[in-house]
């Protein structure tokens, strides 16, 4: 029973993963696309503090895009795992 339990955890966790990684793939995009503009404008203060918040935002959502895919993809595997130690206890 507790098997169960886990197995559909691991499955709804697979699921609500693999449906955020279109999102933080656009928005490490985006992010990338934002910071690599700003490198281009012209120099003064105002640019430099924005390029330094987006360096940030871009570290952060490159995190984000190898983490998520990567958390969808071993909860699958853990899925696959549970549900195969629930066949052999039935």
């Amino acid at each position: 029973m507790v098997i169960t339990q886990y197995r559909n955890l691991m499955w709804d966790l697979a699921v609500i993963f693999a449906g955020l990684s279109p999102f933080v793939l656009i928005m490490g995009h985006y992010s990338r696309r934002r910071f690599h503009a700003l490198l281009k404008a012209p120099l003064n203060e105002e640019v430099e503090q924005e390029t330094h918040a987006w360096e940030h935002r871009v570290r952060r959502w490159t995190i984000l895009e190898f983490l998520v895919p990567g958390l969808s993809i071993l909860s699958f595997i853990a899925w696959l795992v549970l549900s195969h130690l629930s066949a052999g206890v039935s």
